[in-house]
Parts: structure tokens; C-alpha cells; sequence
């Protein structure tokens, strides 16, 4: 084991999801020892996942599918689970957020919206694209670069736009 999975394992105790980023975010990391790193901190990868630092997450409340990749300057805000399906990619400064707040200023501080996002397989969101919570993006869609998702998005779907709109679809869907 390299002395900085030691060094990792010893401190394990004494920092938190947030902490032990900015850690691997000072470090170029080979993918075996970056997966070893962040099942430490109860992230769940399969084989071939690729994650451009700087990347930041809360909790360890995620689920990397196989081959999925995460570019570099990702926000997951995860207090509830975010799965990113096989293939799966997030463009640079994606922001994927499972919590949110009341408008009511006067009940906002107190009541935090919480919601699983979770990404299909296959699926890409473009550069600086925020996703909120309890949002399902369906296998093979596209989210534009910037857009914000407020509402689920089909599989095989092109959405773009603040909030995320219906563009066309990437594949015919099948006549019923």
C-alpha cells in the first residue's frame, strides 16, 4: 500500500467526506487508488470510472456506474443518493444537488428539501448544467451545457435551456 493510502487509512477517522477531497484533490491518483480512496469514504464505484479533480462531494452518498465520467470542477451535493449510470458522463462544473430550501423565508432556514438524483447510463450533461433535486435523467439523454433540470427527462431526450425544455428526440421513441 502507498504510504499515501496509509497516511489516508490514519486520518480516515478524523476527516470528513469534504475534507478527504480537498486531500485527493492535491494528489494525482492512479484509478486504483483513487477507487480505494473514496470506497473509504462510502462512495460505490464499478471498473474504469474517471474523475477530474477538482471534484467535491458532502456525504459519500454516490453510486459511479462502470466507465462513468465526471470532469473536472463537479459540485454533488449528496445528503440523499446520486447514481450516475454506465457510460454516463458530467462535463465540466456540473452541479448536482439533492437538496434545496423553502422559498417561505421565514421557513427556509428549517426546511431543506431532500431527493435522490439519479443520472441513467449513457446519459451526458453538458458543461455548467445544474440538475435539482429527486430528478430522474433517463438512458442516452443530453442536458445542454448550462441548463438547469427541474422536472425528469425521458431516456433518449435532448433537453436544453433554464428551466431544462424538451428540444427533440435523440432516438424515435417506439409507436404504442
Amino acid at each position: 500500500m502507498s504510504r499515501l493510502l496509509l497516511f489516508v487509512a490514519k486520518l480516515k477517522k478524523h476527516l470528513s467526506p469534504r475534507q478527504f477531497m480537498r486531500l485527493l484533490d492535491t494528489h494525482d491518483l492512479g484509478k486504483k487508488q483513487l477507487n480505494r480512496l473514496l470506497a473509504k469514504t462510502g462512495v460505490r464505484t464499478q471498473s474504469h470510472v474517471v474523475i477530474r479533480p477538482p471534484f467535491y462531494f458532502e456525504r459519500g452518498n454516490l453510486e459511479l456506474g462502470q466507465g462513468a465520467f465526471i470532469n473536472s470542477g463537479c459540485v454533488l451535493l449528496d445528503e440523499a443518493t446520486i447514481r450516475i449510470g454506465r457510460m454516463a458522463m458530467l462535463g465540466p462544473q456540473v452541479r448536482l444537488c439533492t437538496t434545496s430550501h423553502d422559498i417561505n423565508p421565514q421557513r427556509r432556514k428549517d426546511n431543506d428539501y431532500i431527493a435522490p438524483i439519479t443520472v441513467g447510463d449513457n446519459a451526458w450533461i453538458g458543461a455548467g448544467a445544474v440538475v435539482l433535486p429527486g430528478i430522474n435523467i433517463g438512458h442516452n439523454s443530453v442536458i445542454a451545457a448550462n441548463s438547469v433540470v427541474t422536472e425528469d427527462v425521458p431516456p433518449n431526450a435532448l433537453y436544453a435551456g433554464s428551466p431544462a425544455k424538451f428540444k427533440k428526440w435523440l432516438v424515435e421513441p417506439e409507436l404504442a
